[in-house]
């Protein structure tokens, strides 16, 4: 994903107006014969911007935010193309009127990709119309990083810093040589596929980066990632994680799989996959294929514990993740607990809080996010609407140049700001978890509680590309932070307004000491 700089031509424009630019308000489609017809100011920003983000593929929970402008419409292209550029933080959210009727110009669309993509375009058509094909034809070209024939559109880099192609890269000639002579001069070179190749000149670009959340998946490994997150796969049920090199630790086993029955724990750390040691050139991805396998095959791990080692022989199989559990307690407080924010965890949060809406009793609610390891941010930030008032902050995001937030679409399915909420956390608990207790903790602060042992401290967001191969690549783009007081938490977790320590007697005898006491607590 290209990186851009803060778009600053929003409010220039021409002074004309031509009678039959494309109609902005209505430009999701091109009729024929419409693309070379001149676009005005608003069908400029919508063709542009809907472009751009659909190349970068900006996600879904740009729809979250609530523009300021007076005079865009809800619901039309351009809202949605400003919604989505106001999200990467380019465009302020102003309360003005954009001159969106006046005729835009070929110098305002060389503006924009010399500011956005840091390339400097010479020559774009003729004379001063700006059209669809234009802008359409141009940015496709930059994208494919070809040049550009037919309207004389010469393109070159113009900022330092900017994104330059691997092949203008002094020594991309090394890695074209081992190329051709792996395939021309290697004795074995019938046993080579340029596939196997080039997903493994990937798998080091990524390993590079030395940042354990990044990670280039080939198409069996990228299916195994996908199928986990739709909540469906095969393996032993554990999420692990490698803090530093060579230590692979048990982030939370999930409920109810084989790894939770067997009786491991977060904060094991792995040492031996099936007899081969855990080392430092071990990398996380090549422990999740080794403990990842098919069902009804057994994988042995060896676990150390503080300062005791442990042996576990444990048989995958296919886990099928349940989001959300929900149920009244014999004290008349609700539960939820919430395994992990996979696709549609939103949807069943909903179904919960409608239940718990229909229930005269005013109990506490309890939300259990022990072990959960987090999931998606568009999930979280939609369940949080429930909790944080209309237009403020679900969470703060900073990507590499820019800072965003996601902002509030109040639900009122039912009234959370009166209720007493107890969130359980414990060091299982990691990213999604960790902004949901905190931004609610942040906006309902006296009527909420954190109940349990310190949570992870993993405060990246990480964007998931898919190519045509069926191989996709996942990399960390932004970090978050609360929505409300703007909170960190990488590396040191959200501490619990009451610690109160794991027993794991208690539970080998059927009790749960840690939700006894959120049941007992009063305030």
């Amino acid at each position: 994903m290209k990186k851009f700089i803060i778009f600053i031509f929003l409010l220039l424009s021409t002074s004309s107006v031509f009678a039959k630019t494309i109609d902005y308000r209505n430009i999701d489609s091109y009729p024929a014969g419409s693309e070379n017809r001149p676009l005005n100011f608003g069908g400029f920003l919508t063709v542009y911007f809907n472009s751009v983000a659909e190349y970068e593929n900006i996600p879904e929970s740009y729809q979250y935010i609530a523009l300021n402008f007076r005079n865009v419409e809800k619901n039309t292209p351009l809202y949605r193309a400003l919604q989505k550029w106001v999200y990467m933080g380019f465009f302020k959210n102003l309360a003005i009127n954009l001159k969106m009727s006046e005729l835009a110009t070929p110098e305002q669309f060389t503006r924009a990709v010399e500011s956005n993509l840091w390339q400097r375009i010479e020559q774009v058509g003729t004379g001063r119309i700006l059209t669809v094909k234009a802008i359409l034809e141009t940015l496709g070209q930059i994208y494919q990083e070809q040049p550009i024939d037919g309207t004389g559109l010469i393109m070159e880099d113009i900022n330092i810093g900017a994104f330059y192609p691997i092949t203008t890269i002094s020594n991309f000639a090394i890695l074209n040589d081992v190329y051709e002579k792996l395939k021309v001069n290697f004795y074995d070179s019938a046993k080579l596929y340029d596939e196997a190749l080039i997903q493994w000149a990937a798998k080091g670009m990524a390993e590079v980066s030395d940042d354990k959340h990044t990670s280039y998946f080939p198409p069996v490994e990228a299916k195994n990632f996908q199928d986990e997150l739709g909540g469906e796969f095969e393996g032993i049920g554990a999420y692990i994680d490698m803090p530093r090199p060579g230590e692979l630790h048990i982030i939370s086993p999930m409920s109810g799989t084989p790894a939770e029955k067997s009786g491991l724990k977060w904060g094991d750390i792995i040492t031996k996959i099936d007899d081969i040691l855990v080392t430092e050139s071990t990398t996380l991805q090549d422990a999740v294929n080794k403990i990842k396998w098919v069902g009804w095959t057994a994988v042995k791990l060896h676990i150390k514990r503080g300062i005791t080692e442990l042996d576990f022989t444990i048989v995958r199989a296919k886990i099928v993740l349940n989001y959300v559990e929900y149920k009244k307690l014999d004290t008349g407080d609700q539960y939820i607990k919430i395994t992990t924010f996979g696709a549609g965890v939103k949807d069943a949060f909903a179904q919960a809080l409608t239940a718990i809406s229909k229930d005269i009793n005013n109990g506490k609610i309890i939300i259990d996010l022990r072990n959960n390891p987090g999931g998606s941010l568009d999930e979280v930030a939609a369940m949080l609407n429930y909790f944080v008032p209309r237009g403020q902050s679900v969470v703060h995001i900073k990507y590499k140049n820019t800072v965003s937030e996601m902002q509030s679409e109040w639900q009122d399915l039912i009234d959370l700001t009166r209720r007493k909420i107890i969130i359980l956390i414990n060091g299982g608990s990691a990213s999604a978890s960790e902004i949901m207790s905190g931004t609610i903790k942040d906006y309902l602060s006296d009527n909420v509680r954190i109940i349990g042992e310190k949570s992870y401290g993993k405060w990246s967001v990480q964007s998931l590309d898919t190519y045509t191969d069926g191989s996709s690549f996942k990399y960390t783009i932004a970090k978050w932070f609360t929505g409300k007081t703007q909170t960190g938490i990488d590396g040191t977790g959200i501490k619990p307004d009451i610690e109160v320590k794991f027993d794991e007697v208690l539970w080998k005898a059927g009790r749960d000491n840690q939700m006894e006491y959120a049941k007992n607590l009063n305030w």
